[in-house]
C-alpha cells in the first residue's frame, strides 16, 4: 500500500513539472490534429460532392436522364464522376416514385456518398464540417485543461476505473451499457474539472468574485446540492438505455432530446432554487453573516456574489449536459434506419424536420376591408331585433361585432366541405428557393367527431400541376408531415397548395364531414439554419432562465427562512412555467354577468378576483413560460437571436434586476449584526 502511495506521489510531482505539461500539451495537440485533421479535410470533400450531387438530382432538365440511368444500371453521373452501382438498380422502386421523381433527394445523395466515407471513422463526424471542427476544439481544450490544471493522474485513474465495466459490457456485446458507463465516468470527471476551472477564474480579490468562490465551495458541502448534481451525472448517461430500438429514428432522437434536456432543466432548476435559498438563509440563521456584514463587504456586492456563484454552477452543469446530449444526438443520427421507403422518409425527417432550424409560413388569408366590415356590421344590426332596438350603440360593441365577423370570415377559409377543394397561397419563400431547402407541409385536420381511431382521405396538389397530385390519409387532431421539393417554389417566392376533401359521407351524414383546421394547423416549414446553432441558443436561453431563478431564490431568502423561501420561490417558478397555459385559459374564462341575486353577485366578485389575479400573474411572469427552447428544438424550429436577446432583457435584466433591488432593499434595512461594544 505504501508503495502505491509513493508511486502516486511521484506521478503527481511529474504532472506538476513545467516540462511535462509543455510536452504533454504538444503531444495532445498533435494527437488531435492527427485524428481530426483528415476527418475535417474529408468532411469538406464530401460536402463539395454532396452539393454537386444535390444540384444534379434537383435539376429538372436532367430528371428523365437520371431516372433512365438509375433503372438501367443503378448509377448517376454528376461532376464528371459516376455514383451508385448495380445494387441500386435492384432498389430503384424505393428511390423513384411512379412519375420518376426522387422520393427523398437528400437521403438519396447520402446513400450515394456512403461508399466515399472511410470505414474507420464514425459516419456522423463526416456529415458536417462545422460539427467536426466544434468537436475537435472541445476535445483539444478539454485535454489542455486536464494537463495544465494538473489532474492528468486523476484522469488516468478515472479512465482505468471506468474501463473495467466498459470492457465487460463490450465483451457482452451491449453497446448501450458500454456508452452509459463511459458517460458516467467522463461526465463526473468533466464536472469536477470545470468546477475547478471556474474556482480559478473566480479567485481574484474582487468582493463579488470572492463571495461567488465561496458559494461554489459551499455547494459541495450542502448535501441537497450534491444529491441533485450526482443524480444528473448518473441519470443522464443512462437515458439512452430507455430508447426503443424498434421505433423510427426520428422518434428516438426526439425522445432523447426531450428526456435529456428536460431532466437537465428540472434538476438544475430545483438545485438552483434550493441552493440560492440555502446559501443566504443558512448564513442568516446560523449568524455567519455577522462576520461578513461587520467587514468591508457591501451588501449589494454580497448579493451579486451569491448570484454569480449559483450562475457559475449552472453554467458548468449546462456545459457538461449540453456537450453530452449534443454528442449522443450526433451518434444517434448516424444509426441505420429501416429498409425501404419508410426508412428513407425516416432519415429525411431526421435531417429536415428534427435536426434542423426551420421557419414556418402560414397561408395568405383574405381579410375584410374596413368598408366591408362596416356594411356587414350594419346588416347584422338590422337583422338582430335586440341590437336594432337599442337607441345608442357604443363604439366598443361595434368593434366587438367587427372582430367577430373578421374571425368568422377567416374561419370560413379554413373549412373544406366533402368533395370540395380550396387553394392556399404561401408567400415569402425566396430564401427557401435560394438554398434549395426541403419544404415540409404540416397539417392537422379536424373532421366529424375527431375520432383518433379513424383515418380519412385527403388530396394535395401544388401550383395547379396535375403531375403533383398526392393522396394521403390522415388521423384527426394529429399532425402529419408531407415533404415538398423546393423546385416547386415560383420565382416570386410563392407556392400554391390545393387541398381536397376526399371524404364521402354516408346518406345519413348529409351536410357533415367537412375538413377544418386551426390557425396554426396548416403550415409550410423550411430550413434556415443548423441544428448546432439552434442547440447553442437553446442552452443559452435555458441558462438565462436559471439565472433568473437563482436571483429569485436569493431575494426570497433575504426576508424568509429557508423552508418558506423555498416554498415561495417554487410557487413562483411553477406559476411562471404555467403562464402560457394560464393565458390561454383566460381567453375562455369570463365572470358571470348575471347579478339578479346576492349569490350570483358573490360568484361574480369571486370570478372577477380570480381573473384579475391570473391576469397579473400572466403579465408579470408570462415571459418565463413563453420561452420553451426544448420544445422548439423537438419541432426543429428556429430559436432566433432576437428571442434570446428578448429573454435576456426581460428575464436576465428586468426581472432579475427587480429581484436584486428588492433583496437589496430588504437586507440593507435588516439588522443582521449587533456589536455590544465589549470584548
Amino acid at each position: 500500500m505504501k508503495g502505491l502511495i509513493g508511486f502516486y506521489r511521484r506521478l503527481d510531482l511529474l504532472q506538476q513539472a513545467l516540462w511535462f505539461r509543455v510536452a504533454a500539451s504538444i503531444l495532445a495537440v498533435a494527437a488531435c490534429g492527427a485524428f481530426f485533421g483528415p476527418l475535417i479535410s474529408r468532411s469538406y470533400g464530401l460536402e463539395a460532392q454532396r452539393a454537386t450531387l444535390l444540384a444534379a438530382v434537383l435539376d429538372p432538365a436532367l430528371k428523365e436522364q437520371h431516372a433512365a440511368s438509375l433503372r438501367q444500371s443503378g448509377t448517376i453521373e454528376a461532376g464528371g464522376r459516376v455514383y451508385g452501382g448495380p445494387g441500386l438498380a435492384e432498389r430503384v422502386d424505393v428511390v423513384l416514385d411512379e412519375a420518376g421523381n426522387l422520393v427523398a433527394p437528400r437521403v438519396f445523395v447520402e446513400a450515394l456518398l456512403a461508399a466515399e466515407r472511410p470505414a474507420w471513422t464514425p459516419q456522423w463526424l463526416l456529415e458536417q464540417p462545422g460539427t467536426t471542427w466544434l468537436l475537435a476544439g472541445v476535445v483539444t481544450a478539454w485535454l489542455l485543461l486536464i494537463i495544465w490544471m494538473r489532474v492528468a493522474v486523476p484522469f488516468a485513474l478515472t479512465v482505468l476505473g471506468t474501463g473495467v465495466p466498459v470492457a465487460a459490457c463490450w465483451m457482452l456485446g451491449n453497446e448501450q451499457a458500454m456508452l452509459a458507463f463511459a458517460g458516467i465516468g467522463l461526465l463526473t470527471f468533466t464536472f469536477v474539472l470545470l468546477t475547478r476551472a471556474v474556482l480559478i477564474g473566480l479567485s481574484p480579490s474582487y468582493q463579488p468574485l470572492a463571495v461567488a468562490h465561496t458559494v461554489i465551495k459551499e455547494a459541495s458541502r450542502i448535501r441537497l446540492s450534491v444529491v441533485f448534481i450526482v443524480l444528473l451525472l448518473v441519470l443522464l448517461p443512462l437515458l439512452p438505455l430507455g430508447l426503443d430500438p424498434e421505433a423510427p429514428l426520428r422518434f428516438r432522437i426526439q425522445s432523447f432530446i426531450s428526456r435529456s434536456l428536460g431532466l437537465t432543466y428540472f434538476i438544475a432548476a430545483t438545485m438552483t432554487l434550493v441552493l440560492s435559498c440555502a446559501t443566504v438563509a443558512f448564513e442568516i440563521r446560523d449568524r455567519q453573516i455577522w462576520q461578513l456584514m461587520t467587514k468591508p463587504l457591501g451588501r449589494l456586492n454580497y448579493l451579486i456574489g451569491k448570484w454569480l456563484g449559483v450562475v457559475s454552477i449552472n453554467l458548468v452543469i449546462l456545459v457538461v449536459a449540453g456537450v453530452s446530449t449534443f454528442t449522443f444526438v450526433q451518434y444517434l443520427r448516424a444509426q441505420p434506419v429501416a429498409p425501404g421507403l419508410g426508412g428513407q422518409l425516416d432519415a429525411l425527417a431526421v435531417r429536415d424536420e428534427v435536426l434542423t432550424a426551420r421557419l414556418g409560413r402560414w397561408p395568405d388569408y383574405d381579410t375584410l376591408s374596413g368598408d366591408q366590415l362596416r356594411l356587414r356590421v350594419d346588416e347584422m344590426v338590422r337583422r338582430d331585433p335586440n341590437l336594432a332596438a337599442s337607441k345608442e350603440m357604443s363604439l366598443g360593441v361595434r368593434q366587438q361585432l367587427a372582430e367577430q365577423l373578421q374571425q368568422d370570415y377567416l374561419t370560413g377559409q379554413r373549412w373544406i366541405p366533402p368533395g370540395a377543394a380550396r387553394r392556399y397561397r404561401f408567400s415569402g419563400l425566396e430564401a427557401a428557393r435560394q438554398h434549395n431547402s426541403t419544404l415540409t407541409l404540416r397539417y392537422r385536420f379536424h373532421i366529424l367527431s375527431d375520432d383518433e381511431h379513424q383515418t380519412f382521405p385527403a388530396g394535395f396538389m401544388f401550383n395547379d400541376l396535375s403531375n403533383t397530385r398526392l393522396r394521403r390519409t390522415y388521423t384527426p387532431t394529429m399532425s402529419h408531415m408531407l415533404p415538398v421539393g423546393s423546385s416547386l417554389i415560383t420565382e416570386d417566392g410563392t407556392l400554391t397548395v390545393t387541398v381536397a376533401n376526399l371524404y364521402q359521407p354516408a346518406p345519413n351524414q348529409r351536410g357533415l364531414g367537412a375538413i377544418n383546421f386551426d390557425e396554426d394547423g396548416f403550415e409550410l416549414l423550411y430550413r434556415v439554419g443548423s441544428f448546432e446553432g439552434n442547440f447553442f441558443r437553446a442552452m443559452l436561453l435555458t441558462w438565462i432562465k436559471l439565472a433568473f431563478l437563482s436571483m429569485l431564490g436569493i431575494c426570497c431568502a433575504t426576508f424568509l427562512s429557508f423552508p418558506v423561501a423555498c416554498l415561495f420561490s417554487f410557487t413562483i417558478f411553477i406559476a411562471a412555467s404555467l403562464g402560457p397555459f394560464l393565458a390561454f385559459s383566460l381567453e375562455e374564462y369570463y365572470p358571470t354577468a348575471d347579478r339578479s341575486n346576492f349569490g350570483l353577485v358573490i360568484l361574480w366578485l369571486f370570478q372577477s378576483a380570480v381573473r384579475f389575479l391570473a391576469q397579473v400573474m400572466v403579465f408579470a411572469l408570462g415571459a418565463f413560460g413563453e420561452h420553451r427552447p426544448t420544445q422548439r428544438l423537438l419541432e426543429g424550429r428556429l430559436i432566433e437571436w432576437m428571442s434570446v436577446l428578448g429573454g435576456f432583457v426581460r428575464l436576465g435584466v428586468i426581472w432579475s434586476g427587480l429581484a436584486l433591488g428588492l433583496g437589496y432593499a430588504v437586507i440593507r434595512n435588516r439588522q443582521l449584526a449587533i456589536y455590544s461594544g465589549q470584548g
